[in-house]
């Protein structure tokens, strides 16, 4: 760092002006994008998200899972899963029920399923199955509806083999959300047959997760706070600093 940088630093620590910086995980299946689209889908204005906890396939538990998100509250959750034709999408839900609440099936009319691949949501229908929003047991990942209509696995993620054994490794029918969309993980599923239209409802399989708690994002948290003045000898000393610096540059 050179002299005109020091004095730089001097002044902006001795001004009394600071920023607050607000500093989260770096996000890995989260863009800017599917932030914006997640917040326009929450619907709470402006958002920010910080992942609270992330697994791959074949390492990641059910039990660490849970001890990471259990008492978050308000989550969204992000599949990245492989598809029957081997291309990469990212499915998941959001539930205003904490993971870490009662075991069952819970009602949760702010719940909904989303692929943002394809920009797509789906929130529960009226029906009888409109109480079983999201699912929760402790051997569980996320799992949302009634059947389900998202399930990412149990005990391990993603340890079994596309279409041997789906409790295992993930799968989506549509049962207590919109049944007209079918699953939410095919694009352009048409939801012939309650979403079983063409491939099979274990047609997938999940490769990574990771889950997200979020909370209004504040841009400037004392917007009407009076700039605290320079002390009356800084000027004084950043000068001497300047000037110590130009004698010191060679010529």
């Amino acid at each position: 760092m050179v002299w005109a940088q020091y004095a730089a630093v001097l002044v902006l620590a001795l001004s009394g002006t600071a920023q607050a910086v607000t500093v989260s995980p770096v996000a890995q299946l989260l863009d800017p994008a599917g932030s914006a689209q997640l917040q326009d889908w929450i619907g709470l204005g402006d958002q920010g998200f910080t992942r609270i906890w992330q697994g791959e396939a074949g390492v990641a538990t059910a039990a660490g899972f849970h001890a990471a998100v259990d008492g978050a509250g308000p989550t969204v959750s992000i599949f990245r899963i492989t598809l029957h034709d081997g291309s990469a999408s990212l499915i998941g839900g959001h539930s205003t029920i904490d993971w870490g609440t009662a075991s069952g099936f819970h009602a949760d009319p702010d719940a909904f399923v989303f692929n943002l691949t394809a920009t797509e949501i789906q929130r529960p229908h009226s029906g009888v199955t409109g109480a079983q929003a999201i699912y929760v047991d402790p051997a569980y990942f996320p799992t949302f509806g009634g059947g389900h209509d998202l399930i990412g696995g149990i005990g391990t993620l993603g340890v079994a083999v596309r279409g041997s054994n789906v409790q295992q490794d993930g799968y989506s029918y549509a049962y207590s959300y919109d049944p007209g969309q079918g699953q939410i993980a095919l694009v352009g599923d048409s939801g012939s047959g309650w979403g079983n239209s063409g491939y099979g409802y274990d047609a997938w399989s999940v490769d990574a997760l990771e889950v997200y708690s979020y909370m209004p994002r504040i841009t400037d948290p004392t917007p009407d706070a009076t700039p605290v003045p320079l002390p009356a000898a800084l000027p004084l000393l950043a000068g001497a600093v300047l000037a110590a610096a130009a004698l010191r540059r060679p010529g």
